[in-house]
């Protein structure tokens, strides 16, 4: 029987070595280092060593980048746009499927002066302004981070 330390020593350094998506992937692991582990034991491990899930990884909480909003605002827009359009006071972006809200979410949490709210579908999101006067700097901002 291993020690509950020297258990989670194995956990951090598989955590740190490779990508780890799930707590089976990780029991799988830890199995092939003859490392048996129940489920609760490893939801166990992880909540007392702080590691914490980001972009679907497990990572070690200092091993964590905080992006800038600037630095979001451009991963967004620049993986996951395909097209804009700006109608009046309304700004079209068009995303691949299934990644409007995430887009949305993204650009509501940038908090644009312009932006009064956004709408989103699957593939488009509509942004309100607050006048027609901001759509070509919003349109050219919204370029910018796609870049």
């Amino acid at each position: 029987m291993i020690s509950r330390n020297s258990r989670q020593a194995k956990i951090l350094e598989i955590v740190g070595r490779r990508p780890i998506g799930s707590q089976e992937e990780l029991a799988s692991l830890l199995n092939r280092d003859r490392i048996g582990v129940t489920q609760s034991t490893l939801s166990r491990d992880i909540r007392e060593l702080g590691l914490v899930k980001v972009r679907g990884r497990y990572q070690v909480p200092g091993d964590v980048r905080v992006e800038t909003a600037d630095q979001t605002l451009h991963r967004a827009f620049s993986q996951f746009i395909v097209q804009t359009g700006l109608s009046g006071n309304i700004v079209m972006i068009k995303t691949a499927p299934g990644n409007a809200h995430s887009v949305g979410v993204v650009l509501d949490g940038a908090q644009w002066p312009e932006v009064l709210g956004t709408v989103a579908g699957d593939d488009t999101i509509f942004v309100l302004l607050r006048s027609r006067r901001f759509g070509r700097k919003v349109m050219a901002r919204i370029r910018e981070f796609a870049e």
